[in-house]
């Protein structure tokens, strides 16, 4: 597979759809004063690795909050992200 790169405003834009996201699929209180920037940061990873296949890439996702916070969140709460981090990826992806 070919690397893809992304340019930093990508990466910008990928970091606040996941930091959007990670409280309420965490199942954390919204406002809950909290650091995901591992939990964003490792997902941003699995996207990557995985930017070609919605489910691989929503499994690890699912992977990363099991983990770190020894809960299941549904796939069907995570594809739709999935999904969005895509279109970013391709979005801002260099030539």
């Amino acid at each position: 597979m070919r690397k893809t790169m992304m340019s930093p405003e990508g990466n910008v834009e990928l970091y606040r759809l996941l930091g959007g996201w990670c409280p309420a699929a965490a199942g954390m209180p919204d406002g809950e004063d909290f650091d995901f920037d591992s939990e964003i940061y490792d997902s941003m990873d699995v996207i990557f690795r995985h930017r070609e296949d919605v489910e691989k890439a929503s499994a690890g996702v699912q992977d990363v909050f099991r983990f770190s916070f020894e809960k299941t969140v549904p796939l069907g709460e995570i594809r739709p992200v999935v999904i969005e981090a895509f279109e970013i990826i391709e979005l801002y992806k260099e030539p």
